[in-house]
């Protein structure tokens, strides 16, 4: 398999551990936050911290931190990944990549499959109220809202509102005299403001790309969020309305509409038990303390801090496991590579017909092998970058050729400029055994009247 397609599938299998764990291990603590402010009034920073466990699953910060931590310091590079790859290594990060994608396309036609049914059942006989409409602008007007968002009928379901570029309020009813029907818009616009409409979408796209996550996790995460993005907005209506009318507004609601929930639709009652709930909570609203603006940072100062040393805790894990398997693997391939033998040839001097080029290899820092990947015309000799190697060391290089049946010369160059080299075709590995110090390179040569394909690596 080519180098960079390994290398693709190695960087996609770590970018979604650590994005998994980040986002993880941040929940977990925002569970913590939600027990230790149970007696406050704390539903805006629990809501605001709810955003912040989505986000973590989509913009991690430390598993960078733990890539950072094997930068090459002898060269300047920096490849972004701490794990060389051994063949045992890049087939499992090939098949869990290749098992992702298959599942992110189930699931992406089984949730486009309820998108598309939804879509269907409400626009089927879905009309445009006019008088809710320049009633609705307003409303948003009054709440420093520029854009106009019409207001639909669709019979049966509770108020909400949906459509990220055409959005839309849909009511369920026509009879809401002026008072109840300013409380659903605001209800609603507030949804708009709050940005809710964009983090469902998040959310589904969480479910999404971690399919392979427990169910458990993000279905708590977004029926977490439904909740409090719910009684957030009613303690901002209870703000500026009635609160007893609101409260009424709502138990009729529940009790007309049919009890449906949509993937992305917030809606102002999607259950007779939530309304119940919701309005509990909004009657408990007063008996709360309000929490404090430099208590609600300290706390999630903490919670980030604890999250961050959980993940860099569990990629240290990660890394530490990973260097016993490979170093039973590294050991493995050396000694079938020094079971190989071949005539060593000596060369001095430059053929001028020879084109000299210097390739680019791939050094992760992290052990003593280098790979290469080549693509070399007729009559070029292309050499890695000098390296510092003791008298009594030895290299072993082992390549694969393409097409196989084309020989080439696999050798170093000593820091006397003496060529060591094997010819060979295929499949090429030896040892070369050095009796002196200094800077020495490898180089591969074709002296064949075609292009030919060198991949592999050699260990210093």
């Amino acid at each position: 398999m080519n180098i960079w397609m390994d290398r693709g599938w190695m960087k996609l299998d770590m970018v979604l551990l650590f994005n998994l764990l980040t986002g993880c291990a941040v929940y977990m603590f925002w569970r913590l936050s939600e027990r230790a402010l149970s007696g406050y009034r704390s539903v805006r920073y629990l809501y605001y911290g709810l955003k912040a466990v989505i986000l973590s699953f989509f913009i991690p910060v430390m598993y960078m931190a733990v890539y950072m931590r094997f930068y090459d310091i002898r060269d300047g590079s920096w490849e972004g990944y701490f794990m060389v790859e051994t063949p045992l290594l890049m087939k499992v990060s090939a098949a869990f990549g290749i098992f992702w994608i298959i599942g992110v396309l189930i699931s992406a036609v089984r949730y486009g499959w309820l998108l598309y049914n939804e879509y269907s059942a409400r626009h089927a006989y879905m009309s445009e109220m006019a008088e809710e409409t320049r009633f609705a602008e307003q409303t948003g007007r009054s709440m420093n809202m520029k854009r106009r968002i019409r207001v639909y009928y669709v019979e049966g379901i509770a108020p909400c509102i949906g459509g990220l570029l055409r959005t839309r309020i849909y009511l369920g009813r026509k009879d809401y005299d002026e008072e109840r029907l300013r409380m659903v818009i605001r209800h609603e616009l507030i949804h708009y403001r709050h940005g809710d409409l964009c983090m469902r979408r998040m959310l589904l796209i969480l479910r999404i790309c971690y399919w392979f996550c427990p169910p458990s996790v993000i279905g708590q995460i977004q029926e977490a969020y439904r909740k409090y993005s719910e009684d957030y907005d009613d303690e901002t209506v209870c703000r500026t309305e009635n609160k007893e009318i609101y409260i009424r507004t709502l138990l009729e609601t529940a009790v007309w509409s049919t009890e449906k929930t949509y993937l992305l639709q917030p809606m102002a009652a999607e259950s007779k038990c939530d309304v119940l709930r919701r309005i509990e909570k909004m009657k408990g609203f007063k008996d709360k303390k309000r929490i404090g603006y430099s208590m609600a940072a300290a706390w999630t100062i903490v919670c980030m801090l604890m999250g961050s040393t959980t993940v860099y805790a569990a990629g240290a894990g990660v890394i530490k496991g990973y260097d016993i398997l490979y170093d039973i693997t590294e050991v493995e391939t050396e000694e079938v590579y020094e079971k190989e033998e071949s005539i060593e040839y000596i060369e001095t001097g430059d053929d001028p017909d020879i084109q000299i080029e210097e390739g680019e290899v791939y050094d992760s820092g992290r052990s003593s092998k280098v790979d290469i990947s080549w693509s070399m015309g007729k009559n070029v000799r292309k050499t890695t970058p000098a390296f510092w190697m003791d008298s009594g060391s030895c290299i072993s290089i082992v390549v694969d050729v393409e097409p196989r049946d084309l020989t080439v010369k696999v050798g170093i160059v000593e820091p006397d400029n003496v060529r060591r080299y094997i010819s060979g075709s295929g499949t090429v590995n030896h040892v070369f055994y050095l009796d002196q110090s200094g800077e020495y390179k490898v180089f591969i040569e074709n002296n064949n009247s075609s292009k030919v394909y060198v991949e592999g690596s050699y260990y210093k």
